[in-house]
């Protein structure tokens, strides 16, 4: 078998020094997309109007020698402007655009992935690193920089859920090499750069569609040039994009093979990660070159495949396993134990709050509500759930407002069904509040997208039976949820926190699932078997 030669490690003069020409070079990439965009605009104007109007003389300076060397004056000065626009704020730019997130400390999961950049730093030096993650069950890993002098690193909280600390180490290995090797400034200037084009197509493809719509043809005729231009500077930065990512990607694989010594287990993260989503819908596609994998792609398209911004995954570890000197059938075997002995740790814990509570009374669960309406819901019944009227209450029962419930304060939070307690419980390393009565639970909505991308809760029969329903009849029970909620025959739920009425709504409108939110809090309120069910449904969908 081929062995794959590792060359030597560059030193920090030749990368700061082939960092300094990549940005020359990006650059000059960039003037040359501005002045090429911007002439043929030009062009397409001048030819379009002499075409439906007499010729006009205020464009006839377009196809000239002055003209060309003009619109290069401007292309030059746009671009410097542009240059130093793009790199105000370009971390926090980023992060809203991935939607990342700062770690917590009270999250083990959040707290080991903590631990492994913390290794990585010292192990390959004193540098000003960042850590977030990204709430989706998409499993993708990156790293961009400030331009200044910090770097991010960022997890997926998918990725995060279902590694190994030995995969998820050779995987933020990886972004570090991207760190060390000073290719990741470049890959962020050309994301702020260039990316902006994957956007602005898909605007003026917006504006075509609406321009045909009400019959403008001069709206149509202006926007589809632009889009078409556009469309060329978006093929052509992604050529670029690819070309420079997929170099990359290559070299950032060896690096961290030296530095974890375990090409292993990079091998079986690619591999797991090409199984799953890659994020996409959290993550743009035109921020796609910061990542380890792309956040989509087209593996039957040949023309998708010339524009991919990263190698094939099989190419990479086809690779590493070159380094490991083991054949492919033996790793697909040792992945296949592998992921089977992952899977045997996972559901393994019961849920916090349980208890032994029977089956809830359908009629009572139904209260208040049309004889039809109630029929239909009949089947809905979640166990162990006290009624959702004010006789679930207790007579006389309302829900608390305003400063009555503030007076009480947060550690005072009693369940907003059954009137106990809410105790801290740990749900899968997040922090929440869970009722011991009846098994609700209260949760942040930021935690809420961290419960369902982990697999630790074991489900009980109950609910993946009612997990079943929900996904047969999820369109059926979406409109009876409206329309028991037009009935408003039933009391709102309070907020455990602050006592303000509780919106009642599903989770996403994907999953049927009912929640109610308090939106001044940010809290979600499960009742029983609801927070698991949700999970089921998401599990069933990613793989």
């Amino acid at each position: 078998m081929r062995v794959v030669e590792q060359k030597a490690p560059k030193t920090v003069f030749e990368i700061e020094r082939e960092a300094r020409w990549r940005m020359w070079w990006m650059f000059a990439l960039l003037a040359a997309c501005v002045y090429v965009a911007v002439y043929l605009a030009l062009l397409f104007l001048h030819y379009a109007v002499n075409g439906v109007v007499v010729t006009v003389g205020a464009l006839a300076w377009v196809p000239t020698v002055r003209g060309a060397l003009l619109v290069l004056a401007g292309a030059l000065a746009f671009s410097l402007f542009y240059w130093y626009v793009s790199r105000i704020g370009a971390k926090e730019r980023l992060m809203r655009a991935m939607v990342a997130r700062p770690l917590d400390p009270d999250d083990r999961f959040h707290q080991r992935l903590a631990n492994v950049v913390e290794e990585m730093r010292l192990a390959t030096g004193d540098r000003r690193i960042e850590c977030v993650v990204v709430p989706t069950v998409g499993m993708n890993a990156f790293a961009f920089s400030d331009l200044r002098t910090t770097h991010v690193v960022g997890v997926t909280e998918g990725a995060l859920s279902r590694l190994s600390r030995q995969q998820l180490e050779a995987v933020v290995a990886h972004e570090f090499a991207h760190i060390l090797s000073g290719d990741c400034a470049t890959a962020t200037v050309s994301c702020l750069l260039f990316g902006i084009y994957s956007t602005l197509s898909d605007r003026l493809l917006e504006v075509i569609v609406g321009g045909a719509q009400v019959r403008s043809p001069l709206a149509v005729m202006g926007a589809g040039g632009l889009w078409l231009i556009l469309g060329v500077l978006r093929i052509a930065s992604a050529v670029t994009n690819a070309a420079i990512s997929r170099q990359r990607e290559w070299a950032a694989d060896m690096a961290a093979v030296r530095f974890t010594r375990d090409p292993l287990s990079l091998a079986q993260a690619l591999h797991m990660m090409r199984r799953h989503p890659g994020g996409a819908g959290y993550i743009p596609s035109g921020l796609s070159p910061l990542c380890i994998r792309a956040t989509h792609f087209s593996p039957g398209q040949r023309f998708a495949r010339a524009l991919a911004t990263h190698p094939q995954v099989e190419s990479r570890i086809l690779r590493l396993l070159m380094v490991a000197h083991v054949d492919w059938e033996d790793f697909e075997a040792q992945a296949a134990k592998a992921e089977e002995y992952f899977d045997g740790r996972e559901h393994v814990e019961a849920a916090p709050g349980q208890s032994k509570l029977g089956t809830r009374d359908v009629g009572a669960a139904a209260a208040g509500l049309a004889a039809p309406l109630a029929a239909a819901i009949a089947p809905l019944a979640m166990t162990a759930a006290p009624a959702r009227t004010a006789a679930s209450g207790g007579a006389g029962w309302v829900p608390r407002t305003g400063t009555a419930a503030a007076s009480a304060g947060a550690s005072a939070m009693c369940c907003p069904s059954c009137r106990d307690p809410l105790v801290p419980v740990d749900y899968e390393g997040v922090s929440i509040h869970a009722c011991r009565a009846c098994a609700g639970r209260l949760v942040g909505a930021d935690r809420a997208q961290r419960i369902v991308t982990r697999r630790q809760v074991k489900f009980t029969e109950e609910q993946e039976r009612l997990a079943d329903l929900l996904y047969r009849q999820g369109d059926v029970l979406r409109r009876r949820a409206v329309l028991s909620r037009r009935a408003a025959q039933s009391d709102p739920v309070a907020c455990p926190r602050c006592g303000r009425a509780m919106m009642r709504g599903h989770y996403t409108y994907q999953y049927a699932v009912e929640v109610d939110r308090c939106v001044v809090c940010e809290l979600i309120w499960f009742e029983t078997n609801e927070l698991e069910v949700l999970q089921i449904l998401v599990e069933r969908q990613t793989g």
